[in-house]
C-alpha cells in the first residue's frame, strides 16, 4: 500500500510561525495528552487568537488534530506534523534539499522516500511509523523510557527507533554491507540510496538456483561479520536483504538489533538463520542444511561474548 507524504503537500504553505506552533505542540506533548491552546500560544510566543487561527490551518492540512470535549481546547501533533518538523530540521542542516513523492519502500513500521541533497545526490529518507498498529518487541524494548512520563507517545517511540537504527548503521557500515548512515532527526533517518531490490520483490524466476546460492552465501558471509562484531539483527528475512545491481548483497532494517550479550540473542540468531535458509529453500530450491551453517555462527556468537568453545 502506497502512503502519501502529506507533509510535502502542506510544506509550501507553512510559515515560520506554523513551525513554532508545531514545535510547541511537540514539546508540550511530553506533559499533556492534548496540549491546551493557551499553552501552545505561550510557548510559540503568539496571542491566543493568532495561534487558534493558524492551528486551524494545521488541522486542515492534517499536521495536528483538535479536541474540544474535555472542558478546554487541546491539540496533538500527528505523524504528518512530525514529518514536517523532521523535514524542516534536515533541510536547515543542509542534509536534504527536497524529498521526492516517489516512495521506494513501505512496510508496517516505516515509509521510505527518495531525497535529494544540496549537491544533487540521491539519498533514502526513512520515516518510522511505529504506533498502536505495531505491538512488537521493539516497543517493549523501550518501555523503560516511559516510567517517568505521563503517557506513551508513539511519536517518541518512532524517534527512539530511528536513533537506534542510525547508531547501528554507524557501528556496522565500516565492517559489513549495510546502508551508510548520513543523518537522523526525530523519526527520520537519512541513508545512502541503495541501487537494488529486496529479495522479497524478486520473482522466483529472476534468479537461477546457482545465482540464488551465491546470493545466500554472501548474505551469510556479511551476517557472520556482524555477529562476530557482537550484534544480532533479530529480524532477518527476505524482506531485509537487498540484492544490489553490482551482484552484491546488503542487509537492511536494523531497528530491532540487539547485542550478543543480550540473553535473547542466541535464540534470535538461530531464528534469523533458519528464516533466511528457509526463504532460499522455498523460493529458489537452495538447500543448505541448518546444521551445516549454524556451528560457525554459534562459534562467532560465543567469541563475541568472550566465551571459549568449551564454555
Amino acid at each position: 500500500m502506497v502512503s502519501k507524504l502529506l507533509a510535502l503537500e502542506a510544506y509550501p504553505n507553512l510559515k515560520d510561525l506554523d513551525f513554532r506552533l508545531l514545535r510547541a505542540v511537540e514539546l508540550r506533548m511530553r506533559r499533556y495528552m492534548w496540549v491546551p491552546l493557551e499553552e501552545i500560544a505561550r510557548f510559540s510566543r503568539l496571542d491566543v487568537e493568532t495561534a487558534s487561527f493558524r492551528l486551524g490551518k494545521l488541522d486542515d492540512w492534517g499536521l495536528v488534530r483538535r479536541r474540544s470535549d474535555m472542558g478546554y481546547i487541546g491539540y496533538q501533533l500527528t505523524i504528518h506534523g512530525y514529518d514536517a518538523l523532521a523535514i524542516r530540521a534536515l533541510a536547515r542542516k543542509g542534509v536534504i534539499e527536497r524529498i521526492s513523492t516517489t516512495q521506494i519502500g513501505v512496510g508496517k513500521d516505516a515509509d521510505v522516500y527518495v531525497g535529494i541533497t544540496p549537491s544533487g545526490e540521491r539519498v533514502a529518507v526513512k520515516f518510522n511509523r511505529i504506533g498502536g498498529r505495531t505491538a512488537s518487541r521493539r516497543a517493549d524494548y523501550h518501555s523503560s523510557v516511559f516510567r517517568d512520563k505521563h503517557h506513551t507517545s508513539w511519536l517518541y517511540v518512532s524517534r527512539l527507533i530511528a536513533r537506534k537504527e542510525y547508531d547501528a548503521l554507524v557501528l556496522l557500515s565500516p565492517i559489513a554491507s549495510v546502508p551508510r548512515p548520513i543523518a537522523w532527526n526525530r523519526h527520520a533517518l537519512v541513508m545512502e540510496f541503495i541501487d537494488g531490490k529486496e529479495l522479497a520483490e524478486l520473482r522466483d524466476t529472476d534468479l537461477s538456483r546457482g545465482e540464488a546460492r551465491e546470493a545466500l552465501n554472501k548474505v551469510l558471509e556479511e551476517y557472520l561479520k556482524v555477529v562476530r562484531f557482537g550484534i544480532v539483527h533479530s529480524d532477518l528475512s527476505e524482506f531485509n536483504v537487498v540484492l544490489l545491481k553490482d551482484g552484491g548483497v546488503m542487509i537492511i532494517d536494523w531497528a530491532q538489533y540487539i547485542p550478543t550479550a543480550d540473553p535473547e540473542s542466541y535464540e534470535l540468531l538461530r531464528r534469523d538463520i533458519m528464516v533466511i535458509l528457509n526463504a532460499f529453500r522455498r523460493r529458489w530450491s537452495v538447500r543448505i542444511p541448518f546444521g551445516e551453517v549454524w556451528p560457525e555462527f554459534e562459534s562467532a556468537w560465543k567469541e563475541s561474548r568472550g566465551e571459549g568453545d568449551g564454555d
